[in-house]
């Protein structure tokens, strides 16, 4: 699914960009995640754990993007690197008690979405799609005995939003939801867990014109 992704993709980019006003620029900014709080049951015989969200940072990203603009209406592919920290709160129970830990996973992704707009006044509205192509993780959970890292190599969602241009400033925000549960990476005795909810984000987000 990845390579039909890009593959549209570049081709929208190639018919759309032949007969269109072309913006390149740069952007970045902040995103701020909404998550359940309903935490995992892990129980695999050998240790019973409940591992929840304690937090999830503000993340970041920065990158490239162009706009393609034609009769009134426009298409903006963005190029972007992106990178999240969220800390969990792991209680595992056991004979002595509970031993509880705060631990943190960081993930930085590749993040490719594609969105067509139209301008009314000084005001953009935006929707379309974005991919998420993972390029590395690191964890800090090593005391939750057999835990794996299982990512998926890309996943997807939409996005939904506003923006304003102001001279060569580019100001945007937006709502992105994903089409997989968060937390479907965490794999425990060889057993894949998720979080019940899909992960949404608030982006904001300002860019340069060249």
């Amino acid at each position: 699914m990845k390579r039909y992704f890009l593959a549209l993709t570049v081709f929208i980019w190639s018919i759309v960009g032949a007969n269109a006003q072309i913006e390149l620029g740069v952007k970045g900014g902040l995103s701020s995640y909404d998550l359940a709080n309903q935490p995992l049951i892990i129980d695999d015989g050998l240790q019973h754990i409940e591992w929840s969200i304690k937090e999830a940072g503000y993340g970041h990203h920065f990158g490239l993007y162009t706009r393609l603009s034609l009769l009134g209406v426009y298409l903006e592919p963005s190029l972007l690197f992106n990178s999240n920290t969220v800390t969990y709160d792991i209680d595992t129970y056991g004979e002595s008690g509970i031993i509880k830990t705060l631990v943190n996973e960081k993930y930085q992704t590749v993040d490719i979405p594609v969105l067509a707009g139209f301008k009314i006044g000084v005001l953009r509205f935006q929707g379309g799609v974005v991919g998420h192509f993972l390029i590395n993780s690191i964890s800090d959970v090593i005391d939750v005995k057999n835990y794996e890292q299982r990512f998926n190599n890309a996943t997807y969602g939409w996005q939904g939003g506003t923006g304003i241009d102001l001279w060569r400033l580019r100001l945007d925000l937006l709502f992105e939801g994903n089409f997989s549960q968060f937390g479907d990476h965490i794999s425990v005795g060889g057993h894949r867990y998720a979080f019940a909810d899909t992960p949404n984000r608030f982006i904001l987000t300002l860019g340069f014109k060249f």
